[in-house]
């Protein structure tokens, strides 16, 4: 008798075990590539400025929307960060790897500093942009932040929340 609970007892810890292991691989968070989500985006999210583009230096990008380099993932000696900016409008795409969740929201809170500034003076200046901004796409998903001013913010968000669960 005490073999078999002895043997039940081993598999009850084997199942528990096997279960936490499982639970604990959902927390993960996928990673993606910010470079290949912002290009997608740029290409099939429709924008007033059909020139809406890429700024190549990844530094000075951060710097413009306020935000702390320490924040950001490196990979191979560069930021993790994509973005693109519109010259004739708010419109914007930003899209960062963080170094963990709590710099994520950090991140987050510089671009949404940004997007004020702009509702602020776009409101005498150009009006119909304010719309735009005031329903930004802001996505944050684990340690990445995904934010997009575009013509049609809702359309931007089913797309960009589609790439996501890909």
């Amino acid at each position: 008798m005490n073999k078999l609970r002895n043997v039940v007892s081993i598999m009850l810890v084997f199942v528990l075990a096997m279960a936490l292991t499982a639970c604990s691989g959902n927390k993960k968070t996928k990673d993606y590539n910010v470079d290949e989500i912002a290009d997608a985006i740029a290409r099939n999210v429709s924008f007033e400025d059909q020139y809406i583009a890429k700024i190549e230096q990844r530094d000075f990008a951060l710097n413009l929307y306020g935000i702390e380099p320490a924040l950001v993932a490196d990979k191979d000696g560069a930021k993790e960060a994509a973005v693109y900016i519109s010259g004739s409008s708010p419109e914007m795409i930003v899209c960062i790897k963080a170094v963990d969740e709590g710099s994520a929201s950090l991140v987050l809170e510089a671009v949404e500093g940004l997007i004020n500034t702009y509702i602020t003076n776009y409101t005498n200046y150009g009006p119909e942009q304010v719309t735009k901004l005031e329903t930004a796409v802001k996505i944050v998903k684990g340690q990445y932040v995904f934010v997009t001013v575009s013509n049609d913010n809702s359309a931007a968000s089913d797309y960009i929340n589609d790439l996501l669960s890909k």
